[in-house]
């Protein structure tokens, strides 16, 4: 899709330079020049709606991770002493860190 979308920007500043004295000639910059955008934004689109979905998703994993460290630091100190050993909470956090860190 990238390629399809920047080919038509790339020809049409190549045929823009090519033709620059008729252009400012007709006083046409204007109308090049917007159509030059609109033709960046056509090939910016698929990466902008991607990099705000990817946002989204990582928003959504991070409160549920963030969501189940707690609830688990929770239980830990609110059962009785006894429940674990002294070890078990500090690798249960090691390795929510750790699965945290994978999300993103």
């Amino acid at each position: 899709m990238n390629g399809t979308t920047k080919s038509f920007v790339a020809n049409h500043l190549a045929e823009s330079i090519a033709g620059v004295e008729t252009i400012r000639a007709f006083e046409e910059e204007d109308r090049f020049f917007a159509k030059n955008l609109d033709l960046i934004d056509v090939n910016a689109s698929p990466y902008f709606h991607t990099y705000a979905a990817n946002e989204w998703l990582m928003l959504r994993l991070e409160t549920i991770s963030a969501v189940v460290f707690a609830s688990a630091a929770l239980c830990m100190v609110v059962l009785p002493p006894g429940t674990f050993t002294s070890g078990e909470p500090s690798v249960f956090t090691i390795f929510e860190t750790t699965v945290t860190l994978c999300f993103f």
